[in-house]
């Protein structure tokens, strides 16, 4: 059994960082990036003329209410959304890429800071999940391997927590 005590080893001052926990600060920075990439995404819609954006919006009024739904959104309404995705989105991706640039450090309080946010991003996207937002399943599964690696043997022994 080769990997039988690979989560003693990790134990050691000078040991590498696990594969698990080099996963899970791979996928936080991949995720952090895209949250701050689309936050800006958000800011520069806020760029929009108000007549173009109100186009825009009565162009899917008349194609929703083709489908018998009615949206009563204008663009103020519009715009103070995109604001407040923007700071989720981009609240998300800085502290995905500061945890996973913290990482290397080894504490504990970067390890707890990690599980804690990813049990609220798992949180967020399972309560999305079960509203019916079915798309919330992939971003679901790799926040809950990301906490099952941190939560792992090897990820808890090389933050010194055994």
């Amino acid at each position: 059994m080769p990997d039988f005590n690979a989560h003693f080893a990790a134990l050691s001052p000078d040991a590498p960082m696990p594969r698990k926990v080099t996963t899970t600060r791979t996928l936080m920075f991949i995720g952090g990036v895209s949250g701050l990439l689309l936050a800006l995404l958000f800011l520069m819609g806020l760029g929009a003329p108000e007549e173009a954006m109100n186009e825009a919006l009565d162009q899917q009024s008349a194609y929703f209410a083709a489908e018998g739904v009615e949206m009563n959104i204008d663009a103020a309404m519009m715009r103070s959304m995109m604001v407040v995705m923007a700071l989720i989105t981009g609240l998300y991706g800085a502290l995905s890429v500061l945890l996973g640039a913290r990482m290397r450090r080894r504490t504990v309080g970067v390890y707890w800071g990690t599980v804690l946010f990813q049990g609220l991003a798992g949180l967020t996207l399972g309560w999305g999940l079960f509203h019916g937002e079915f798309l919330m399943l992939v971003p679901l599964g790799f926040t809950v391997w990301m906490l099952s690696n941190m939560l792992s043997k090897e990820g808890r022994a090389y933050f010194g927590l055994l």
